[in-house]
């Protein structure tokens, strides 16, 4: 049996598929769209990650400055700037700032500067009207002006859709996170 080109075994003629048919490509949309939809929650996660880092960072800075207040017997603060989505911390008396235990560099975090914390705003800030926060010698937290709390102070973290509030009781310090 002889075969000539362009010509199937039974004899009839082949075409040559060069473009896709409708149903072909409203089948590769639907596929891609699917993947689209699959992978897209993967992505808010990753979100979700990033802003509970930098939340859990704020935490335990806040955290080491209480502790440190109590163990030196000196009054520490945390100033916030919403605006440069940044802190730092210092002590009170002398303005000198505190050390960070890890790097052992002062203990100013900007969230623009730092690539995992990039894109973190620091939405809004109030321990008594102010944007700073104390602790006392007895780690009790007071506003900037000296004060102590009266009410809850709030910090509220945000990354694209997604914010946490971390709240400061006042009297003992204790921190939560909603």
């Amino acid at each position: 049996m002889s075969r000539r080109l362009g010509y199937d075994i039974i004899g009839k003629m082949k075409k040559n598929k060069f473009f896709f048919t409708i149903i072909e490509l409203i089948m590769i949309i639907t596929i891609i769209g699917i993947l689209i939809l699959l992978i897209l929650p993967r992505i808010r996660v990753v979100y979700s990650i990033k802003l509970q880092g930098a939340t859990k960072k704020l935490v335990q800075d806040i955290k080491y400055t209480q502790t440190v207040a109590i163990t030196t017997h000196t009054n520490y603060a945390i100033s916030f700037n919403p605006a440069e989505n940044s802190y730092q911390v210092y002590q009170v008396s002398s303005g000198n700032l505190l050390k960070d235990p890890y790097t052992h560099q002062p203990l100013v975090v900007d969230f623009d500067e730092i690539s995992q914390y990039r894109g973190i705003n620091i939405n809004s800030v109030d321990f008594g009207g102010t944007n700073i926060l104390q602790f006392n010698w007895r780690g009790n937290p007071y506003d900037g002006n000296g004060n102590p709390l009266t009410r809850e102070g709030r910090i509220i973290l945000s990354y694209h859709d997604e914010s946490f509030t971390i709240t400061v009781s006042p009297q003992t310090g204790n921190i939560e996170i909603q």
